[in-house]
């Protein structure tokens, strides 16, 4: 009992929040695997939401750690890097092709976290900075492909290029300024899924 209290002292309330969003996450696989794209986009952005709500809570509370940092990465690699590899392999390239993109975005992805958790942000004077496109990011680009594949005919091959481009990006010196516009990023993303319950 005392090695539980001990994890659950060291998790805290800000890491029950990344635990939550790993939980979203899972269920979004698990509606992705079932053929329901409605409600695979709803709980990834539900598990969107609760990752940033959980830095936000860390610092709120004076809590920020080392062990929440990388455990925030770990659970990123699912939330993002996984469920973008999936979104690939199974309903935007389902095929051979889908799975070596699906590959590439999951590596790439994993090596950027690994790469982020051990090196942390760039500075210039008081502004902190991500390296290479964030996971995130190229979450959000491999929905918008999906959502404008549904409306026109893209080639195949067109996006396994356009993919590939942003997943070897996460490795790249492009550098992305850290804002933390949560007022922007939570309506946002709440269309993104009331879009998905509407239209898929």
């Amino acid at each position: 009992m005392n090695r539980i209290s001990h994890i659950a002292r060291t998790v805290g309330w800000a890491g029950a929040v990344t635990l939550t969003s790993l939980l979203a996450s899972w269920a979004a696989i698990g509606f992705l695997l079932a053929h329901d794209a409605k409600l695979t986009v709803v709980f990834a952005v539900v598990a969107f939401l609760l990752d940033a709500l959980d830095g936000f809570l860390a610092r709120r509370l004076g809590t920020a750690s080392e062990f929440g940092r990388m455990l925030d990465s770990m659970v990123d690699a699912v939330n993002y890097s996984v469920l973008s590899s999936l979104v690939t392999s199974q309903l935007l390239l389902p095929g051979t092709l889908g799975w070596i993109v699906g590959f590439v975005i999951l590596a790439c992805g994993i090596l950027r976290l690994v790469l982020f958790t051990v090196g942390g942000y760039e500075t210039d004077g008081d502004r902190l900075y991500y390296t290479g496109i964030v996971t995130p990011h190229l979450s959000l680009a491999v929905a918008l492909v999906y959502f404008a594949s549904r409306i026109v005919t893209i080639d195949e091959w067109v996006i396994a290029a356009i993919l590939l481009v942003l997943a070897v990006g996460q490795l790249s010196t492009v550098r992305t300024r850290k804002t933390g516009v949560l007022v922007f990023w939570i309506p946002v993303s709440t269309l993104i899924a009331i879009g998905a319950l509407v239209w898929l």
